[in-house]
């Protein structure tokens, strides 16, 4: 370890990804018209497959089935705008049910009509339909499928509509967590001015890295306002440095610390203050809990697809629920990486009588 001296690293100007757990999801991706065009071409391939089989032998039947794929695309296609003015209505799924089904059933009689008269007037000759269940079959038959098309029409516009609302809750709620951040280390930094107010060359350096590290922040804050959510780890790394000068000068030779990261882990994007809550925490902690001088140490680096970051510092481990933990940094950033990343990534403490190390693991999604 040494006293922090280190060179700021220069990272290339990077576009961050979304982060994994805001991606949209298939829904989201899904548009209307390859499921359109799809599903009514799967639809037709069924009587095709009658037909070359041998099991459609009636004109009309033959007629009325290779033409359902045609017709249900052109029906349903001229539903949509109705049907998009009354997803907008908001029409509770107690009485929009009711009329989907009424609906498909009037629609079901009147496609099948329509297509019956043009195949009369081209000429096709009709037998089946003398009999009245054949005819009953065929509406209902169409009904269904009509009846299924507004359903999943409703219900996919429902899910989507879910999902967006969903991940616009989620990246609030995690914007809001981390601008819980931002006081905390103020607060800290502020503290340390006054502790050395008598010494001007001091004041100079603890301010004017107090200010270095704010225009990250507020850069950090102006990414997010345009749907930046992630910067790369070292432009982090390169502003806690300006943190760690600040406690540099408050600790003095009470304080030792180093920054290893490699080049991969530096382009990495990662959340805004991925690292300085766990920063936080070793600070204050170490300091409250071990021996002088307090040896602070942030490693990163990539490794089969994750990013691997560690905090460690000297001291001991503070169980949560005692009078000395006060962890709300680390409880935020476990919430954030929760709705960021969900599952894919972790947050582990490690500790023995004179250390405690906290982990993290990340998918490592570098831009191009």
């Amino acid at each position: 370890m040494h006293d922090g001296q280190t060179k700021k690293p220069e990272t290339p100007a990077l576009r961050p990804p979304r982060a994994a757990g805001l991606q949209p999801d298939l829904l989201q991706r899904l548009s209307f018209w390859p499921l359109q065009v799809g599903g009514w071409t799967l639809y037709t391939i069924f009587p095709l497959a009658a037909y070359f089989a041998g099991g459609v032998h009636s004109p009309d039947y033959l007629w009325l089935a290779l033409t359902r794929g045609v017709s249900g695309l052109l029906l349903t296609s001229a539903l949509r705008p109705l049907c998009q003015r009354i997803f907008k209505a908001k029409i509770r799924y107690a009485v929009l049910l009711p009329l989907l089904v009424v609906a498909a059933l009037v629609l079901g009689v009147l496609e099948l009509d329509a297509m019956r008269r043009i195949g009369t007037l081209l000429g096709i000759p009709s037998y089946g339909f003398a009999q009245s269940e054949v005819y009953t079959g065929f509406v209902l038959l169409r009904a269904i499928v009509l009846l299924l098309w507004l359903l999943l029409y409703f219900g996919i516009k429902t899910l989507r509509q879910t999902a967006e609302t969903e991940r616009e809750f989620r990246k609030a709620e995690a914007r809001l967590l981390r601008s819980q951040m931002n006081p905390h280390f103020l607060f800290n930094a502020l503290n340390t001015i006054m502790a050395v107010r008598n010494d001007a060359d001091k004041v100079e350096t603890v301010t004017q890295s107090l200010a270095d590290y704010l225009r990250f922040s507020l850069q950090q804050e102006e990414g997010e306002e345009h749907g930046l959510s992630t910067h790369p780890l070292g432009d982090e790394l390169a502003a806690l440095e300006d943190y760690l000068r600040v406690e540099k000068v408050r600790f003095g030779d009470d304080l030792v610390w180093r920054i290893d990261a490699g080049e991969d882990a530096r382009r990495t994007p990662v959340p805004s203050a991925l690292v300085q809550p766990l920063l936080e925490n070793a600070i204050k902690y170490g300091q409250e809990t071990g021996p002088r001088p307090l040896r602070v140490s942030i490693t990163a680096q990539v490794a089969q697809g994750k990013l691997q970051l560690a905090v460690e510092n000297s001291g001991h481990w503070v169980e949560e629920g005692s009078p000395q933990a006060g962890r709300i940094g680390l409880s935020n950033l476990k919430r954030r990486l929760a709705l960021i990343y969900g599952r894919t990534a972790s947050l582990d403490v490690r500790h023995t009588p004179a250390m405690v190390k906290v982990c993290i693991a990340l998918p490592a999604r570098p831009s191009p």
